[in-house]
């Protein structure tokens, strides 16, 4: 069905932009066009009606009725951004989702400012760093929407496809027999006991990620993608000041880069792993 977008003109903000992306993704098709309308008419056309059933407001015209493709926040200060309403109301599939915590926190920054973040006082260059990225969407938005929204619509097609397959790599990593937790010489190592298929090794390293916070795990042991026989020693945030895997000698070293945190071994037997992790460990040489 051809459709048409209208959002408010001026400063473009993520909130709009997400928001158009999230309509394309489940109308299932790109808008005929995206109109960047004054805000006061837009406002101005919803409140004299009617309203064509091609048309969908976007962050403008003051009301929130999905029924007659209304998504706007601003009249009520007790509603999330518009992109969160959309999201809401379309994707309750992906309620509790990585990118339902994203849009809860450009909704957050959209309706109560940058300052509600929690580390926005901090000097911080990885905030520099995505900003600049961030701005280049933005600016390109107002002078080109479409192109925009086709490069959003787009990560947003992978993402989902992405929340999916974590999905099944959670269950994966929850059958017995897969994973355990081992303590040795008091630092939890997450070690893999079952290769997992192919597909969803880069879902489960995000799974994982999120164990390895929960837990405090300082390492990870897993299989190597290339090599069946051999194992990859993987240093986590947490265990960033504890261990360094330069420091140990495997039997048959494959890599081991010079910053301590990655190894890739031929273990001599099942346990030389455990042997390798105490050699590891930073604080042996204050013992």
């Amino acid at each position: 069905m051809a459709y048409k977008i209208v959002v408010h003109d001026g400063k473009a903000h993520m909130d709009e932009i997400l928001g158009t992306a999230l309509l394309a993704l489940y109308m299932g098709e790109v808008p005929e066009e995206i109109m960047r309308m004054n805000a006061q008419d837009a406002q101005k056309q919803v409140e004299e009606g009617p309203l064509t059933s091609d048309l969908w407001y976007i962050d403008c015209g003051m009301k929130f009725e999905p029924e007659n493709r209304l998504f706007d926040h601003h009249q009520d200060r007790e509603l999330g951004c518009s992109a969160l309403l959309i999201f809401d109301h379309f994707f309750k599939h992906l309620e509790g989702t990585e990118l339902h915590q994203y849009i809860q926190l450009v909704s957050k920054v959209d309706t109560k400012g940058a300052m509600s973040l929690d580390d926005f006082h901090l000097v911080s260059e990885s905030r520099d760093y995505f900003s600049f990225s961030h701005n280049i969407l933005i600016r390109t938005f107002e002078e080109n929407p479409m192109m925009v929204l086709k490069l959003m619509l787009a990560g947003l097609e992978d993402k989902i496809a992405f929340e999916q397959a974590k999905q099944v790599a959670s269950l994966w990593r929850k059958e017995p027999g897969n994973l355990e937790i081992v303590t040795i010489n008091g630092i939890k190592v997450l070690v893999y006991l079952t290769k997992p298929p192919s597909e969803l090794v880069s879902p489960l390293r995000s799974e994982i990620s999120r164990l390895v916070d929960e837990k405090e795990i300082g390492a990870t042991l897993s299989f190597d993608d290339k090599i069946a026989e051999a194992k990859t020693f993987y240093r986590t945030n947490f265990g960033h000041t504890l261990l360094d895997f330069s420091r140990c000698s495997p039997s048959s070293t494959l890599f081991c880069h010079q910053g301590g945190f990655l190894l890739k071994f031929i273990p001599e037997n099942d346990n030389e792993w455990m042997r390798l992790l105490s050699e590891s460990i930073i604080n042996n040489d204050q013992e």
